[in-house]
């Protein structure tokens, strides 16, 4: 497990088994979604993991629509106010052979679930999973409490799981 993830092991904002699940998406190229409020700590544990997939991977740090054209395993889109954050993060996903790692909270929310229709509709994103990382907050503690892998099946579905 890399160490940027270790640490939050180590902090007990996650467990060894989430940890290891999360190293090994991104390390198969998959995408990740931290959700939660910004006081549940997801600010620090996306840049962490953006730093996982940094060290590993040819990667644009998104800041607008023209990035996208960039050539790239892994885009890195943080919360951005100055474009419609859903519709860069639906496009992001569109992406064919990519993968992201970005934010859902209460400043940039996205319905991964739409986006993912939207991409069916014209063609892409098909087979592509994306993991959402679900931060809370217990008795004041920021912890990761629950990840959730979707993949849009060839036929529109959007299946998801629960780890």
């Amino acid at each position: 497990m890399s160490p940027m993830i270790q640490k939050f092991v180590d902090q007990e904002f996650m467990t060894v088994d989430q940890g290891e699940y999360i190293d090994a998406a991104i390390m198969r190229k998959e995408s990740i979604v931290v959700s939660g409020h910004r006081s549940a700590g997801i600010r620090p544990l996306m840049a962490s993991l953006m730093a996982v997939a940094k060290k590993s991977f040819s990667n644009v740090q998104v800041k607008g629509f023209e990035d996208l054209e960039k050539e790239t395993e892994y885009f890195l889109v943080p919360g951005l106010d100055n474009v419609d954050f859903e519709k860069l993060v639906g496009e992001t996903i569109g992406v064919k052979d990519t993968a992201f790692i970005s934010l859902k909270e209460p400043e940039h929310p996205v319905s991964l679930m739409k986006v993912m229709k939207a991409n069916f509709k014209s063609g892409k994103a098909i087979g592509k999973k994306i993991h959402t990382l679900e931060c809370i907050k217990v008795d004041g503690v920021p912890v990761l409490d629950k990840i959730t892998e979707m993949v849009l099946s060839e036929k529109g579905k959007i299946e998801k799981t629960d780890f």
